[in-house]
C-alpha cells in the first residue's frame, strides 16, 4: 500500500496547545502508512526542537497571515499532498476559502481548536467572521473538534453538516509527562495547600476570578501562577488590591510545567471558556486532581466529580473556593486519575483515531 503524504499547516510552532498536538501527530503518525510535510507561516517556536527529523519543514517567513495568501496556495500545489490539514481559525477560514480552487482527490481537514461563536465574538469584527464561518466552513471535507460541545456549536450557530464533523480529543503522551515531572528538589512549602493554575494571562482563562476567591480562603492556601501574557501587571496589582499578594506567585512561563503539576495538591482552572484544556489533561496524567469551573466548551466532557477532580459553576468565586475546601480534604486516588487519563486520552488511541482519518478517502462530498 502506498503512502499517503500529510501536509500539516499551521502559523508557527509557538508553546499553544494546538501546537503541542500537531508536534505529537508529526512524530508519532505511522511512517508505513504516512509521508509528513509541516509547512510552517513562520518558523518559530519552543516545539520545533520536538520535530523529527524525517519530516519535510516548509518555511514560508510570513509572521502574518495576509503576508501568506499568495505564497500559501502556491506551496500547497507544489507540495502535492493526498491531504492538507490545518489548525487555529483564521488559518482555517483562509483555507475554506481556497477549497474549491483544488482538486477533490484532495483531502482539505481542518482541526478547530475553539469554540468558534465564542471567539468571534473576542474579534474585532464578530459579524463578519461569524458570515465567513457560514458561508465557507462547509468547503473542507472533514472538521475535526476536540470536544461534543464544539461540535454542537458547529451544527447549531454555522449549520455546518454533522456528517462533516468528528470529535478527537487531544493526545496526551504521559511517558514524556510522567518523566519531565520528576523532580527531587521541593518545588512549594509543604505545609500549605497548595494550589496550581497554568495559562496563558489573559481575560478568558479567569485568573481576576481565581484571584477573587483566594478571599474565601484562609493563609494556609497558596497559589502558583505559570504562565505570561499581557494581563500580568493587572493580575499582580488585583492581587494586591485584594490583600492577597503575600500567597499568590506568579513564575512566568515554564519550559517545563509538569514538576509543578505531579508537586501541587490541586490544579485549578477558572476559564470563562476552553476549547478542550490540555492543562487538565497534563495535571491528572500526573496523578494531581482538578477544580475547574464548568464553563462553556469541553472541561466538562473531561471532569468526573469525585474521580479525576470537581466541577463549579462557572464564574461563581464562593463556589470555587468552598469546592477548593472540599478538594484539599478529599481522598483522592492519585493511580486512578492517572489511569483514567491512559484509558480515555492516551496518545496511542488518540493517534489512531487521527490515523482513520488522515488514511480514509473522504475527499469526493
Amino acid at each position: 500500500m502506498s503512502r499517503r503524504k500529510v501536509l500539516f499547516i499551521l502559523p508557527s510552532m509557538r508553546g499553544g496547545g494546538s501546537e503541542r498536538v500537531m508536534s505529537l501527530l508529526v512524530r508519532y503518525l505511522d511512517r508505513s502508512r504516512f509521508t509528513i510535510v509541516l509547512l510552517l507561516l513562520n518558523k518559530e517556536g519552543t516545539y520545533l526542537k520536538d520535530l523529527p527529523d524525517d519530516i519535510e519543514l516548509v518555511d514560508l517567513k510570513a509572521p502574518r497571515l495576509r503576508q501568506a495568501v499568495v505564497k500559501l496556495p502556491f506551496a500547497i500545489k507544489k507540495i502535492k499532498a493526498d491531504v492538507v490539514m490545518s489548525t487555529l481559525s483564521h488559518v482555517n477560514i483562509f483555507m475554506a476559502m481556497i477549497r474549491p480552487f483544488f482538486s477533490q482527490k484532495i483531502t482539505f481537514i481542518a482541526r478547530e481548536s475553539s469554540i468558534v461563536s465564542v471567539n468571534n465574538q473576542n474579534t474585532p469584527y464578530p459579524r463578519l467572521f461569524n458570515w465567513l464561518y457560514k458561508c465557507f466552513f462547509g468547503n473542507f471535507d472533514r472538521i475535526v473538534c476536540q470536544s461534543n460541545y464544539m461540535k454542537n456549536d458547529l451544527i447549531k450557530n454555522y449549520s455546518i453538516d454533522e456528517k462533516l464533523l468528528t470529535v478527537i480529543h487531544n493526545p496526551v503522551d504521559i511517558d514524556r509527562i510522567l518523566h519531565l515531572a520528576e523532580n527531587d528538589t521541593k518545588l512549594y512549602n509543604t505545609d500549605k495547600t497548595n494550589l496550581l493554575a497554568v495559562g496563558r494571562l489573559g481575560r478568558e482563562k479567569g485568573f481576576d476570578l481565581l484571584l477573587q476567591s483566594m478571599v474565601h480562603l484562609d493563609k494556609h492556601f497558596y497559589l502558583t501562577i505559570v504562565g505570561e501574557g499581557n494581563e500580568l501587571e493587572t493580575l499582580q496589582q488585583l492581587a494586591a488590591k485584594l490583600d492577597i499578594a503575600d500567597r499568590v506567585e506568579f513564575i512566568g512561563f515554564q519550559e517545563n510545567p509538569y514538576q509543578y503539576m505531579q508537586q501541587a495538591d490541586m490544579m485549578i482552572l477558572s476559564s470563562r471558556h476552553e476549547g478542550f484544556p490540555n492543562v487538565v489533561l497534563e495535571a491528572n496524567a500526573c496523578g494531581t486532581p482538578v477544580v475547574a469551573f464548568d464553563c462553556p466548551g469541553g472541561t466538562g466532557e473531561i471532569i468526573e466529580n469525585g474521580l479525576n477532580g470537581f466541577l463549579v459553576k462557572c464564574g461563581d468565586t464562593e463556589e470555587l473556593a468552598e469546592t477548593i475546601k472540599k478538594a484539599s480534604n478529599y481522598p483522592w486516588n492519585n493511580e486512578a486519575i492517572k489511569n483514567h487519563i491512559i484509558h480515555r486520552y492516551g496518545l496511542t488511541h488518540i493517534i489512531h483515531q487521527y490515523e482513520d482519518i488522515l488514511g480514509a478517502n473522504i475527499s469526493s462530498k
